[in-house]
């Protein structure tokens, strides 16, 4: 792990906060899709990882780094507080930018009537070798990306930081903060969805099929119909 030791370091125009929780196989993916920019500060929320995570860190690539308890919301809401530009992109550990992203997201940024931007997703086998039945059912999964819904935290959350600080960040919820924070936003301004697509491995379908797409398929509503987000994240439990 290392951090920017120069007393007066150039503020960054953007930085990419990524929050951890025993990721060592996903995140050198993640670090090296967001590229060698300079512009570009990177910040790793861990969340208590006991495997090789945080010991991979300083052989990618220098990054700031700040420990804490788990829970993607506040490991989201640490990471910008340890950030230093004036926009914020939040990217889960499993996903990877595409190109091109740069530039897309500081264009949409740009825009006083955006208040969220995303990506389209594009959901991965997690295992080589996966044969076109599957590939097929995981472009279905990724259909709601283009619908216009609330966007998920998988399709990275790019917003100005006066737009996080005005909506108090993530939540402190269990689960389902990205929809909260993306529900919040529709409010202040749009949402504009990127015509890039991230991609994402889909280990919580492979491993689970049958019971993580009943959650992704129900828990928004139930949600939004009022079922508390601790109760959800007793059903969800740990699928990755």
């Amino acid at each position: 792990m290392s951090t920017v030791d120069s007393p007066h370091p150039p503020t960054p125009s953007l930085s990419v906060v990524i929050p951890t929780l025993d990721e060592e196989e996903t995140l050198p993916g993640a670090l090296a899709s967001i590229g060698d920019d300079p512009a570009v500060e990177v910040v790793v929320s861990d969340g208590g990882s006991r495997d090789g995570t945080l010991d991979l860190v300083s052989v990618e690539r220098e990054v700031r780094v700040v420990r804490g308890d788990a829970g993607r919301g506040q490991q989201l809401n640490r990471g910008a507080r340890a950030a230093r530009a004036p926009r914020l992109l939040f990217l889960h550990a499993d996903c990877r930018l595409p190109t091109g992203w740069l530039p897309a997201v500081m264009e949409a940024l740009d825009d006083p009537a955006v208040a969220l931007s995303c990506f389209r997703l594009h959901t991965e086998p997690a295992t080589p070798g996966a044969g076109a039945l599957r590939r097929r059912w995981l472009r279905l999964l990724d259909l709601r990306s283009r619908l216009g819904l609330l966007p998920y935290g998988d399709q990275g959350h790019a917003v100005r930081r006066e737009v996080f600080e005005r909506l108090g960040g993530y939540p402190p919820i269990p689960l389902m903060e990205d929809l909260d924070f993306a529900r919040a936003a529709a409010r202040l301004g749009r949402i504009r969805t990127l015509p890039l697509e991230i991609r994402t491995t889909a280990r919580r379908f492979e491993r689970h099929p049958v019971r993580t797409r009943l959650m992704t398929a129900t828990f928004p509503a139930l949600f939004r119909m009022g079922v508390s987000p601790w109760t959800l994240a007793r059903w969800y439990r740990n699928v990755r």
